[in-house]
């Protein structure tokens, strides 16, 4: 094929082949222009702030720690949004349990009023974690007043009322929670707690039913509602209740007692070994078996078991009193006097414990009466209560020396 000459071409043929070059020119630039632009966009929309905050969130929950840090950083540089950079930053912290530094970036970013709630409810758990609950309450209570509706805030505020033996706020706050998340049990299991403790029986009854109607797989909580009604002396339905219970040490005890209250002391005895045989220092099977011999007169396996239980628990004083009876129907008068001493000893502590939580209920502030508490939960042998109220004294004072030495020895000791 011939190819065609420029020069031999005719002008209207050259017009026409100039016109198809500009027209190709014109569509390449064209092209390349909308890449650009699409490209511009799409890089300008990819580099926002609000996509990197966007991608540290998500982050956040696929435990994507590096790309949490590099968004947070990225955005900390950006002005207007170092508050962003903070709050994701304390929030993976807060996470990774370095709560020191989690509170210091929550607090920062806490000053946004737009991310206020969020950055003091967290801030209020790790403050709670540290100990510090008068903080936490203060974090809590920051985020309340923005919205009175955020159940998380009220959670941490109950959690540090409670550990600071201000019952009756903790108590005021549950009651809410409770009816602002109608299908949470935990609210209702933790004030049923308190009931019991305050031997308001009926009404932990009551929080108990309602917390198992909530959630019926509870099983502590079955076996604390049966307990309360065998102090309200209902040991049939408390029977009722246990026998849905999985078999344990504390549920073969609970069974046991009750099935004693009806009259019923075989199956209580076999009930009793049942439970020694799965936890064979069960302290209060032993107390109960001890208590049982007594009462079917065998005297002599009383004295045994009641002796050994003494031995597991020395601080209990209706351990002291049971073994006292087996001591004096066998003639050991002064063995018998000397377990009526101690149990008059430990009844005193336990009287005093006693007035001491009522009157933290009522003194929030008060780190000389909790540091009290702690001595006293101390010598009646409850040392995790021990150590709730030590760590409740330096909450309230970080610098009582008598606290953090109680403390330090508990935690040497065990």
């Amino acid at each position: 094929m011939k190819q065609s000459n420029p020069q031999l071409m005719s002008a209207p043929d050259k017009q026409i082949s100039s016109a198809r070059r500009l027209r190709g020119r014109w569509w390449i630039v064209f092209a390349t222009a909308c890449v650009t632009v699409v490209a511009a966009f799409w890089l300008t929309r990819n580099l926002s702030p609000e996509n990197a905050y966007r991608r540290g969130r998500a982050a956040l929950l696929t435990g994507d720690r590096e790309t949490v840090l590099r968004e947070a950083e990225s955005l900390i540089q950006t002005p207007k949004y170092q508050s962003h950079g903070w709050l994701l930053k304390g929030l993976l912290l807060s996470r990774l349990g370095k709560l020191d530094q989690a509170i210091t970036y929550l607090e920062k970013s806490a000053e946004n009023e737009s991310l206020a709630i969020e950055a003091n409810t967290v801030a209020a758990q790790c403050l709670y974690q540290s100990g510090l609950y008068l903080q936490a309450i203060q974090a809590s209570n920051r985020a309340l007043e923005r919205d009175e509706r955020c159940v998380d805030a009220r959670r941490w505020l109950a959690a540090a009322y409670y550990d600071l033996g201000a019952v009756t706020n903790a108590v005021e706050e549950l009651e809410r929670i409770s009816v602002e998340a109608p299908a949470d049990p935990r609210p209702t299991r933790l004030l049923g707690l308190i009931a019991r403790d305050s031997e308001s029986y009926p009404d932990a009854i009551q929080y108990y039913r309602e917390s198992l109607t909530r959630d019926t797989n509870q099983p502590e909580v079955v076996a604390e509602l049966a307990e309360c009604l065998m102090k309200r002396n209902q040991p049939a339905e408390a029977l009722v209740i246990l026998g849905q219970c999985e078999p344990s040490a504390v549920v073969l005890t609970l069974t046991a007692e009750c099935l004693s209250r009806v009259g019923r002391l075989k199956e209580a005895h076999d009930s009793l070994r049942n439970a020694l045989r799965l936890e064979p220092q069960f302290f209060p099977a032993m107390l109960a078996l001890g208590k049982l011999h007594l009462d079917q007169g065998n005297n002599s396996d009383a004295l045994q078991v009641l002796t050994d239980a003494v031995r597991r628990n020395p601080n209990d004083s209706q351990a002291h009193f049971q073994l006292s009876q087996a001591m004096h129907r066998a003639g050991d008068k002064q063995g018998a006097d000397r377990e009526l001493q101690q149990m008059q000893e430990i009844q005193a502590l336990e009287r005093e414990f006693s007035s001491l939580h009522a009157a933290a209920a009522k003194e929030p502030n008060d780190a000389a009466l909790r540091f009290r508490a702690g001595e006293v939960a101390r010598q009646l042998g409850k040392l995790k209560l021990a150590r709730l109220w030590y760590r409740a004294a330096l909450a309230i004072d970080p610098s009582d020396i008598k606290s953090r030495s109680a403390l330090h020895e508990l935690d040497r000791s065990t």
